[in-house]
C-alpha cells in the first residue's frame, strides 16, 4: 500500500513525524479515513482517537483533544489541541477526568459552562479510547 508523510503537531511541538499508509480520525463532519493521494482538504478535528497505521503495518493511537486536519498533495498535517500517545496515557486519571466532567454534567446548575464540561468529557473519552483501542 502506497505511503504518505504524516506530522502530528501540538503548541508543545511534534508529536508525531513519519510515513504512513494510512490515518482514520473524527472530522467534524464525522469519522474520516485519509489513504495516500487522498484529495486535498483541511477541517476541523474534534476530540478523538487518531489511528495511525505506519508503512511496516503497525498501528499506534494517540488521544486528540481537537484541532485541524489538513491533507494536502505532499503530506498531511494534523494540527492538535492536544495529542497523547496511547502508551503515555494513565488510565486511573483518564478514568477520574471522565467521571469529574460527568458529575459537573450530571449536577448542572446555574454556574455550569456547559460546552466547558462537555469538551472535558469528550476529551477523557478519547484518552480511554485510546488506551481501550476505540
Amino acid at each position: 500500500m502506497a505511503d504518505y508523510p504524516l506530522t502530528v503537531v501540538t503548541p508543545e511541538g511534534v508529536v508525531y513525524e513519519g510515513p504512513v499508509t494510512e490515518i482514520i480520525l473524527r472530522g467534524s463532519e464525522g469519522d474520516l479515513g485519509v489513504l495516500a493521494h487522498h484529495m486535498p482538504l483541511v477541517t476541523a478535528v474534534l476530540p478523538c482517537v487518531l489511528h495511525v497505521v505506519d508503512r511496516d503495518g503497525n498501528g499506534r493511537r494517540f488521544a486528540l483533544g481537537g484541532g485541524f486536519l489538513e491533507v494536502g498533495r505532499e503530506e498531511t498535517v494534523v494540527l492538535a489541541d492536544t495529542a497523547e500517545p496511547s502508551e503515555q496515557i494513565n488510565r486511573g486519571r483518564a478514568e477520574d477526568a471522565r467521571r469529574r466532567a460527568q458529575d459537573r454534567i450530571d449536577r448542572g446548575g446555574a454556574d455550569l459552562d456547559l460546552p466547558r464540561a462537555r469538551a472535558a468529557l469528550s476529551r477523557a473519552e478519547a484518552r480511554l479510547g485510546a488506551l481501550d483501542g476505540a
